[in-house]
């Protein structure tokens, strides 16, 4: 391999929004062969830099180099035309189109006529998600696949696109371990083609893997940029937060009670059969499983989005029979969906509004919405919480991600909720984000809650569930006690026939 060089260099990058300065002054470099980590907190301005570098935003100031050479990024096709390609966070696909098309959108092989060969478009797309190791049909419609499956969808596109750097924003936060060391093989091989990859990611124990550079910022600015393991863990997460973080995952001191949710030979074939379990006052119950094995349609079932085709819920005790999600929160039971952005905020509503939502009627006089009371109660949740910016006001499609979590979980706590189904509840947050909510999750457990949370992150599950329940082709094959096992224990259950 070549030695590297400087495929990319920012200089002076400023941009603000509205009065708003989001970068100041910022310099990036990334080099030929390497990955660069792009770390800061939501809200510290990545995406908005790489946005810069795709042609999406346009700085107030600065310049960008490519090979050493000055590059204006007018738009999204002059990023591409200078080899830059990127992986979104929030995904950027066609939904009525298919796994080959969007792969190849804008780029289709088409005949001398200009008609699109659908069948060398499929063997290429086909041949490409073999080789990546991707379990993908090339003709299945993008809209029906899982959060996981349009991700591997978006990295593949991205990859076909590179040619001298490629952004990876988030780009194995709703992916499991085994996809992740599928992507991390396919990260070496661009590294060895000589592509220089920015690589963005709340998930520090994984850098550990890939990481060569590191470039961090905190409000707008870079604070730190080195190579990899110069500075501990400790180090790069004080230089993110401005301030020291002892526990990414705090103690919980929950007395465990009665049984507040018991799910029994609950059924949807084929996602899952004969499914039983509870969860218990003051106790997280995690569940555990590589992609389709059914985690994210037992919860849906359970609260009534997708509901099961036979079994039973006892939820408080009471049984509940053909359950809706409206009946789920009046009963004390709600779902923090895995797609914060597609099924759980109204992204051009008002941070109040959303916070709010699922218990309008506490805001009610006579049939009449109070405004004021709705902005104090968000204004206190957005305290507790520490929501920025801290504007009611403020519409919730431009916050950042770690924010717009924060926002639907202080949804179901306006709601009252007694019994949480959290889905990949810190999917694309922030590690002082993260550490927020983990506190936030065992507070409601010691004031009586029950959680059950889905993670593809076995970290977060060992470091914050008391069992974990581990499913594997729609079926629970496992419950373990997460003080006495690992995470190689977890994912011999998951991945390993009987």
């Amino acid at each position: 391999m070549s030695t590297p060089h400087t495929a990319l260099a920012m200089r002076g990058i400023i941009k603000s929004f509205a009065g708003n300065t989001v970068l100041a002054d910022v310099n990036l470099s990334a080099n030929s062969g390497e990955v660069l980590a792009l770390l800061g907190e939501n809200g510290a301005g990545k995406s908005t830099l790489m946005k810069i570098l795709a042609g999406v935003h346009q700085p107030d100031a600065g310049e960008i180099f490519i090979d050493g050479k000055p590059v204006k990024i007018a738009n999204p096709v002059d990023s591409l035309h200078h080899g830059v390609a990127m992986i979104y966070q929030e995904l950027s696909l066609a939904p009525h189109l298919t796994v080959a098309e969007n792969i190849f959108l804008g780029r289709e092989p088409a005949s001398s006529l200009g008609i699109i060969n659908q069948k060398a478009m499929n063997e290429k797309a086909a041949a490409l998600l073999q080789e990546y190791g991707f379990k993908l049909a090339p003709k299945a419609k993008v809209g029906q696949l899982s959060t996981a499956k349009r991700q591997l969808v978006e990295i593949t596109r991205a990859i076909v696109e590179a040619k001298r750097v490629i952004v990876m924003d988030e780009p194995t936060s709703s992916l499991t371990s085994h996809e992740v060391e599928d992507l991390f093989r396919l990260i070496r091989d661009l590294k060895a083609r000589g592509l220089a990859v920015i690589y963005i990611s709340h998930r520090l124990e994984e850098l550990d893997e890939i990481a060569d550079q590191v470039t961090i910022l905190r409000d707008g600015r870079a604070v730190y940029s080195g190579k990899w393991g110069a500075i501990s863990t400790d180090e790069v997460i004080q230089h993110m937060a401005g301030r020291e973080l002892k526990e990414i995952f705090p103690p919980r001191h929950a007395k465990i009670g009665e049984v507040k949710l018991r799910v029994s030979n609950l059924n949807r074939p084929p996602k899952f059969t004969d499914i039983n379990f509870e969860a218990r006052a003051g106790e997280v119950v995690g569940i555990a499983g590589l992609a389709g094995a059914g985690r994210t349609e037992l919860v849906e079932a359970i609260y009534g989005t997708q509901p099961a085709t036979s079994g039973e819920i006892n939820l408080r005790g009471n049984t509940i029979q053909h359950s809706t999600p409206h009946q789920s929160v009046v009963n004390g039971l709600s779902l923090l969906t895995e797609d914060r952005k597609r099924t759980g905020l109204c992204l051009n509503l008002s941070l109040a509004t959303n916070l709010t939502l699922a218990n309008v009627k506490a805001l009610l006089t006579s049939g009449m919405l109070q405004t004021k009371a709705e902005t104090v109660a968000a204004t206190n949740y957005i305290d507790k919480l520490h929501i920025r910016p801290p504007s009611p006001t403020k519409t919730v499609g431009r916050m950042s991600g770690g924010n717009q979590q924060k926002v639907l979980l202080g949804r179901w706590l306006f709601a009252k909720t007694q019994v949480f189904l959290l889905d990949e509840p810190t999917r694309g947050v922030d590690v002082a984000a993260r550490s927020e909510i983990y506190r936030e999750v065992n507070e409601l457990a010691e004031a009586g809650a029950a959680i059950v949370m889905v993670s593809s992150d076995l970290p977060e599950l060992l470091g914050m569930a008391d069992r974990i329940l581990v499913m594997r082709r729609g079926r629970m094959v496992a419950e373990l006690k997460a003080k006495e096992t690992t995470q190689e224990e977890i994912l011999k259950y998951a991945a390993v026939e009987e």
